[in-house]
């Protein structure tokens, strides 16, 4: 297919070699390199050589055949079963000479033999070659299939991309550039070790067929294709460009297939079913971004719900700890707060839990974070402070939406006040639990309990994540084990020996987030600060 003629070809912007980090890397699909498996069939013609000078009556040099046939199922180098052959045929022609006894035909005979077997072994070694081909191109084409919905990571797929389209279509080097304005930047390569690398940025002013909407193919034959100089530098003979089309029809970048013979014979079926593995392509490229601008946005809701309060506060030793049950595009509404009520007045705290996962959940708790810090730094008490996050999650929240909350108030006394909408009272030290209310969202009508704790006294408030902790038969943690880890020496390794029980058993799953929020009453701050 000969390209229309365009502008001659600018040799800074259409032939730049700098690579970016990601195809620096040595590929995971690097070429088999040689493995002791490639001595079998040298073993068996030494063998037979032993045993045809040893033993001078019994002839075994029929064997030789099996040589090329060995290296055929052992090697994937076409080479090593053409040197297999030639040795097996030097190898009966010495032992023809040594014995003496063979009539010209006879060694004819025995040498075309081995010729037939050579022959055969390369028809065989062609067939398993194509055979593993089909195989490794189904399997990055399902690959690149499931990407979809993995949330693969952009660089991943961009990689994942450059290598199925390198194995699909038995092409010496693959490349998936992204199009920023009128320039594309390379970020993804998969070639053969000799080839060169390919150009790290296109300019649509010298190569303009990499900006077009449809497949195109140029070869170095032509004297007016911009890509013929680009191609002849590396010893390539071919280029076919795939443009990434996403699903509002943008060209978000292309890929570039390049062969070392001038025409790669490309059927029209094979150039309409490339169009659908470049829209494969980029909807998974597109997705990856999508899950990475969510997980980034996510990242920092997420760090404005679990801030790490001070050690210590009014009488108070503090501490938490989060762990999530997946990644960051799947994080859910938990979270914790504390602020400090007043000059001296103690603290208010609380640990929420909302329903679902994801950038929604995350919102919602968000907004009840700030308001729990405008209604605690008002001195409101928790059970008031419930009732006013129920109306606030009715009115912002969906119709399936609720949160579960546990609110409280911890004086410079030691005297704690809990309020429970849905959710668990704290482990130790903690006040019995009253009547717990419904989830936020739902009409809570919150009920509050007290009691006073002496110093070193601790409770440790938490979320479903650490008593829904299942072993691989499903049976929940038992009580007793969280109890003794709640003793440790200090409330940091309480907390620690928390976490640490929870892995134990479930022998790191998690099928929910878990948070901690630790209180230990220390009337004295510790010695060199809090």
């Amino acid at each position: 297919m000969e390209p229309k003629a365009v502008a001659p070809v600018d040799q800074s912007e259409g032939v730049g070699v700098t690579q970016p980090s990601t195809s620096s890397r040595p590929s995971r699909e690097a070429v088999p390199g040689p493995s002791r498996g490639w001595l079998l069939p040298y073993a068996v013609v030494v063998a037979v050589l032993a045993i045809d000078l040893t033993v001078g009556r019994l002839s075994t040099a029929g064997f030789l055949v099996l040589a090329p046939l060995l290296a055929s199922r052992l090697s994937s180098d076409r080479g090593q079963v053409v040197a297999a052959g030639l040795v097996a045929l030097a190898t009966g022609v010495l032992l023809g000479v040594h014995a003496g006894g063979l009539t010209t035909a006879e060694l004819v005979l025995r040498l075309a033999l081995i010729a037939v077997g050579t022959g055969i072994a390369l028809v065989n070694w062609g067939v398993r070659q194509r055979e593993q081909s089909a195989l490794e191109r189904s399997a990055d084409t399902v690959k690149l299939a499931v990407s979809l919905g993995a949330g693969v990571e952009p660089e991943e797929a961009y990689e994942l991309l450059a290598r199925s389209a390198r194995t699909l279509y038995a092409a010496d080097a693959a490349a998936v550039y992204r199009r920023q304005g009128d320039r594309m930047l390379l970020v993804a390569e998969h070639r053969e070790p000799h080839v060169p690398p390919l150009p790290s940025r296109l300019a649509s002013a010298t190569l303009p067929a990499a900006f077009t909407a449809r497949p195109f193919q140029a070869s170095v034959r032509s004297l007016i294709a911009p890509e013929a100089t680009m191609l002849e530098a590396r010893g390539l003979g071919s280029v076919l460009w795939l443009p990434l089309i996403d699903a509002s029809r943008r060209q978000t970048g292309t890929i570039a297939l390049a062969w070392r013979r001038p025409d790669p014979r490309l059927s029209e079926q094979e150039l309409e079913a490339s169009q659908q593995f470049a829209s494969l392509g980029a909807r998974a490229i597109s997705g990856s971004e999508r899950a990475r601008a969510q997980a980034e946005v996510l990242e920092r809701v997420q760090a404005l719900l679990l801030t790490t309060p001070p050690g210590w506060v009014s009488g108070w030793e503090v501490g938490v700890r989060y762990q999530s049950a997946s990644g960051l595009a799947q994080i859910g509404g938990d979270f914790y707060d504390l602020v400090e009520v007043g000059e001296g007045k103690g603290i208010a705290f609380i640990l929420a839990d909302a329903r679902g996962k994801g950038l929604e959940a995350s919102s919602l708790a968000s907004v009840l974070k700030g308001a729990f810090r405008t209604l605690a730094g008002e001195g409101v008490g928790p059970a008031r402070v419930l009732s006013r996050l129920d109306r606030l999650v009715a009115r912002e929240g969906g119709d399936e939406d609720f949160v579960t909350a546990l609110v409280g108030r911890a004086y410079t006394s030691g005297r704690v006040v809990l309020a429970s909408a849905g959710h668990p009272y704290p482990l130790g030290a903690a006040p019995r639990a009253a009547r717990v209310g419904a989830p936020l969202g739902l009409g809570t009508r919150a009920y509050e309990s007290q009691s006073t704790l002496r110093a070193g006294q601790r409770l440790v408030c938490y979320t479903d994540g650490l008593v829904e902790a299942r072993d691989a038969r499903g049976r929940f943690i038992d009580s007793g084990v969280l109890e003794r880890a709640l003793r440790g020496e200090s409330l940091a390794e309480a907390l620690d020996e928390l976490v640490e029980a929870v892995d134990r058993h479930s022998a790191g799953r998690r099928f929910d987030d878990l948070a901690l929020l630790g209180l230990e009453f220390a009337p004295e701050p510790p010695r060199g600060g809090g």
